[in-house]
């Protein structure tokens, strides 16, 4: 029988930060407490004030997640045996003297979140010994029996570690790029992701589903609901708060959030994926920034977008016109098994955090199975009908008498999804992923997925015939222009009768619209009428001057144009659809090649005013992963045709190949952003 000199103290707890962090891949987490992956073992070393002896004392652990923690929703665990495959378990596997190494596993299962742990040490019958740190349990993409496990190590690193990303804006014909710093290893991310889930109201038993967690999160990233992260706003009037454009990266627009509690002004589709790309990859999730061009916004959930035009005058009717295509729409693919569906639905799921629709109560969407998507089966979880109508649906234009009555004109299967976009593996290149969302326009198994998803349609699919047509109209693609810059617009016009001339009649509008669709200011209307011989060929031309649209531009710089044409004789009748996005100067970002960690260094920032006009309020940011924090930085006004030239010090805060991006911003022109690649070694 043991005395009172047999007890045992603890005297500290090494969780290996350093060993288990590389073993865990969660070495670049900045935050003070051990970062670990479930389904993985790791390991501690527990330092005692004496010689620990296995015929009296015994060790044991507790890991409680939450306020409390009960056993039954798998918030409490105690840990005392050897491990069972797949579920909690400790073995010590070292004893030196006062020092025990313990190995520990975690169940692949077990709930996310940051634990409390309690190591109990305990002499015979006497009183324990108690001591308590708090470590943060992940997702493990790495563990084959975790939902989130991903085979390929090329895109777990991708999708998981990469903290620098680039993502896709402008339109099918004009495809820009843009750079976020992701920042989920900063501990704002990391915090704020599990506030958030709290603050949700989430189930604590469904803390180990990404099914759940993504879910939640999709409603949580905006402000409609909850007081979530981020309001959206599309009005272009920001003045009480930051432009959407400003935005870089994730790690401010947490920070504020976290510091306020408050939702942030302001943000647009390209910003919530942003950040849904941060949270997800700083709980273990791996997700991907995914960009659809020509994205279908269908309200009615028939499965088309209608658009209808003025007989009269070709002018698109606003108050009949609810639904549109956005040039480009940004939402995060997930990549999770689904135990919620059938077998061959697991892999990448689409997912939302923009405010668009009501799913279940709240303003979210998904996660929706890409392999559903693409076969039209449209039934299943989450909002699938929705995602596939943004990328498979089919575009109708109507015409609309003076008495109001309504004919088809045109329908349109191949305009809605395009060149659906991500950053590829490994380099800062597009990498199109369409084929993941559907298969090749027109092809067969395009049309059958088509046919299975409007068999779910309550109003069911609309079809139309829109007849025998002998005069082909083409808009043609249109040069890239520089803001300040005229603009061209071209329509041919085919007459394929060999024998007969035709009447022609074309009305072409040009609005300027946010990215969304949304028209804003109507800048040019033009009509005109003439013959067209028989097999004759003609280029109808439109110039718009830069003083008819620079002062009606929103931030986004994009003009849309809308052609309602036919043929008097024949009733034949053609309605197009251009979207136009005027170019923007390059905001040119210098840096030396190679800086030393901790060491001070230049970035050089500069562009030329393309603008006739002051540009004023001038504002540069910049961000970067390998750098301390963000900055803001104001700036004097620019001339017109004047040149910017900003000097900035930084220090670099890691070693490994870093990216710094800046971006421009003023009250004439936004949106500037450049991107410079550094090296940083390792301090000696």
């Amino acid at each position: 029988m043991s005395s009172e000199a047999d007890k045992i103290n603890i005297l500290e707890l090494n969780v290996r930060k350093h060993s288990n962090g590389k073993d865990h891949h969660t070495s670049d987490y900045e935050v003070k407490n051990l970062v670990v992956r479930r389904g993985q073992e790791f390991r501690i070393s527990v330092v005692f004030d004496k010689d620990f002896n296995k015929t009296i004392h015994t060790l044991s652990l507790e890991f409680q997640l939450g306020t409390n923690p009960v056993i039954s929703d798998g918030s409490l665990v105690e840990v005392t045996s050897s491990p069972v495959p797949g579920e909690w378990g400790m073995e010590i596997a070292k004893i030196d003297g006062s020092i025990v190494d313990l190995v520990v596993y975690s169940a692949f299962n077990c709930l996310i979140g940051k634990y409390k742990v309690a190591v109990i040490a305990t002499t015979e019958n006497m009183k324990e010994s108690v001591y308590k740190e708090e470590i943060y349990m992940l997702f493990n993409p790495w563990c084959k029996d975790d939902a989130v496990y991903m085979e390929d190590e090329y895109l777990r690193n991708e999708y998981v570690l990469e903290d620098f990303n680039e993502y896709y804006w402008g339109n099918a014909n004009q495809i820009g790029r843009s750079f976020w710093n992701q920042a989920q290893f900063e501990p704002i991310v990391l915090e704020c992701a599990l506030y958030l889930l709290k603050l949700s109201g989430l189930s604590r038993s469904q803390l180990g589903s990404p099914i759940h967690i993504a879910r939640t999160l999709s409603s949580m990233m905006n402000s409609k609901d909850n007081d979530g992260v981020l309001v959206g706003n599309w009005t272009g009037v920001y003045d009480d708060g930051t432009s959407p454009t400003e935005w870089s990266g994730s790690e401010a627009i947490f920070e504020e959030f976290m510091e306020t509690k408050k939702p942030v002004k302001y943000g647009q589709c390209w910003v919530f994926a942003g950040l849904g790309t941060s949270v997800f990859r700083a709980l273990g999730i791996p997700a991907r920034t995914v960009t659809t061009f020509e994205a279908g916004r269908d309200k009615d959930s028939s499965l088309t977008v209608d658009t209808y035009f003025s007989e009269e005058d070709g002018s698109v009717l606003e108050d009949m016109s609810s639904e549109f295509v956005w040039n480009f729409h940004v939402w995060n693919d997930l990549w999770m098994a689904r135990a919620d569906m059938p077998d061959g639905f697991g892999g990448w799921q689409a997912l939302d955090t923009c405010p668009q629709e009501m799913s279940g109560g709240l303003h979210r969407c998904g996660p929706a199975s890409l392999s559903a998507v693409k076969q039209g089966q449209v039934y299943y979880n989450y909002d699938t009908m929705f995602m596939f109508a943004e990328v498979n649906g089919e575009e109708v234009d109507w015409i609309v008498t003076a008495s109001g009555k309504m004919k088809p004109a045109d329908v349109n299967s191949r305009r809605i999804g395009k060149k659906i976009s991500t950053k590829a593996v490994g380099e800062f290149q597009r990498q199109d992923v369409t084929d993941v969302y559907k298969y090749p326009e027109g092809t067969e198994e395009e049309r059958v997925a088509v046919l299975e998803a409007t068999k779910h349609v309550s109003s069911g699919k609309r079809l139309y015939n829109v007849g025998k047509k002998d005069v082909k109209f083409r808009i043609k693609t249109m040069d890239d222009a520089m803001v300040g810059e005229d603009i061209e617009f071209r329509v041919k016009i085919v007459n394929e009768n060999k024998d007969e001339s035709r009447e022609i009649f074309i009305n072409v509008t040009c609005y300027s619209v946010r990215y969304t669709g949304v028209r804003v200011h109507e800048i040019f209307k033009n009509k005109e009428e003439f013959t067209l011989a028989a097999e004759e060929t003609k280029f109808h031309k439109v110039v718009i001057s830069a003083d008819e649209y620079r002062d009606k531009l929103t931030e986004s710089a994009t003009l849309k144009f809308f052609v309602l044409a036919g043929v008097r004789s024949t009733g034949q009748t053609f309605t197009g659809h251009y979207d136009y996005q005027l170019t923007r100067p390059q905001l040119n970002v210098e840096v030396p090649p190679e800086v030393r960690q901790k060491d001070s260094f230049e970035v050089q920032l500069s562009f030329t005013n393309p603008l006739p006009k002051l540009l004023q309020e001038c504002l540069f940011r910049l961000e970067s992963p390998g750098m301390e924090g963000h900055m803001k930085i104001k700036y004097r006004d620019v001339a017109p045709s004047g040149e910017a030239l900003l000097r900035v010090k930084l220090i670099a805060k890691r070693p490994g190949t870093r990216q710094i991006i800046a971006s421009f911003h003023s009250k004439q022109l936004t949106g500037l952003t450049g991107m410079a690649t550094f090296k940083v070694t390792n301090v000696q």
